[in-house]
């Protein structure tokens, strides 16, 4: 039987740092800004994998906005019922196990974010690249609302890791490269 259980304590955190940063395939970091709800995925007792929400993105992606059917700024105001799933990281593969996960996380996120912030959550996110293709989400019916536009492999920088000043010496055109599809769920 799969379990989400959320985590809470410092030895949970430390579980979920390894995981991340020993299984994911391609954003092995454990740093997040912003509002963050984690939780360890057990398998028949055994914790085999980990996934977490936090805030959304911003600035947000063209393609978010047009599927809210919302300018920059109208985001903005919704921006706290909108999460990302962060991470989504298995030890073990389990047949048929993802969507199932996903759908726990589904059914727990609402609460958990409205216990922890205070928000009604309306919509989680996410981003798949790494030339996967999202199929865990699109067997739990996510919707597959379009693509990031992408940066230079060589080049990139973000608004939550760089500062201003750094983000005026790194800023560059998305050039296509690098494209992550966006996904979103309803809830």
């Amino acid at each position: 039987m799969i379990e989400l259980v959320e985590v809470t304590r410092p030895d949970q955190k430390g579980l979920v740092k390894y995981i991340i940063e020993n299984h994911h395939s391609y954003v092995p970091t454990n740093a997040s800004v912003g509002r963050r709800i984690d939780w360890l995925i057990n398998y028949d007792g055994q914790t085999v994998g980990m996934i977490g929400i936090g805030s959304s993105v911003y600035p947000p992606p063209k393609d978010i906005l047009n599927y809210l059917a919302v300018s920059k700024n109208d985001y903005k105001a919704i921006f706290n019922t909108i999460a990302n799933n962060w991470r989504f990281c298995m030890i073990q593969s389990i047949k048929n196990g993802g969507s199932q996960i996903l759908k726990q996380l589904r059914q727990k996120a609402p609460d958990a974010w409205k216990a922890k912030y205070g928000d009604d959550l309306g919509y989680i996110i996410t981003f798949v690249g790494a030339g996967k293709n999202g199929a865990v989400y699109l067997a739990d019916n996510w919707s597959r609302i379009g693509e990031t536009a992408g940066l230079p492999k060589h080049k990139s920088s973000s608004m939550k890791w760089n500062t201003g000043e750094q983000l005026k010496e790194l800023f560059v055109k998305p050039t296509g490269e690098n494209k992550k599809i966006i996904l979103i769920k309803k809830l």
